[in-house]
């Protein structure tokens, strides 16, 4: 019985330690602002601040789990919208300012909550990972042109 209970009170201690809800440690370098988006699977830290005078773009960047910096540059907030029609997502301005919170990252998109996404626009600097010293050109998500490395 008190093997049963010691057993018990371990899986408790880790399936709380490694809640869905519970942030892992924000690495050096970090901001302080930047939010973290992930599971126990992974995730990123994702920051994003308001480029002045716009209502609708962002400078964001986002770093791995360890501190690297994975992409950096300005992203536009559009509202994801089903077409029936012709079978497709179609973006749109949304309503209001305020951006919802993170959902994902997928290393080129920011996926938000209800159906928001904050899509690369111009350049976007990749310095660490697989695309290290990557930068791409886009135009509302869609890449323009080719990659150069600097």
């Amino acid at each position: 019985m008190r093997r049963k209970l010691l057993l018990v009170a371990i899986v408790a201690g880790f399936a709380a330690a490694c809640s869905p809800g519970s942030d892992p440690e924000r690495p050096p370098g970090v901001p302080a602002s930047a939010r973290w988006t992930g599971n126990i699977e992974g995730g990123t830290w994702i920051d994003c601040e308001p480029v002045p005078s716009t209502m609708d773009r962002f400078v964001c960047r986002a770093w791995f789990r360890t501190g690297a910096m994975i992409s950096e540059g300005q992203y536009v907030h559009r509202q994801r919208r089903w077409n029936q029609q012709a079978l497709r997502s179609e973006y749109t301005e949304p309503v209001g300012t305020v951006l919802p919170d993170f959902a994902t990252f997928d290393g080129r998109w920011i996926m938000l909550a209800d159906e928001h996404v904050l899509l690369p626009e111009g350049v976007i600097s990749y310095p660490d990972g697989a695309g290290h010293g990557k930068r791409q050109a886009y135009s509302l998500g869609i890449e323009t042109g080719g990659a150069e490395a600097y």
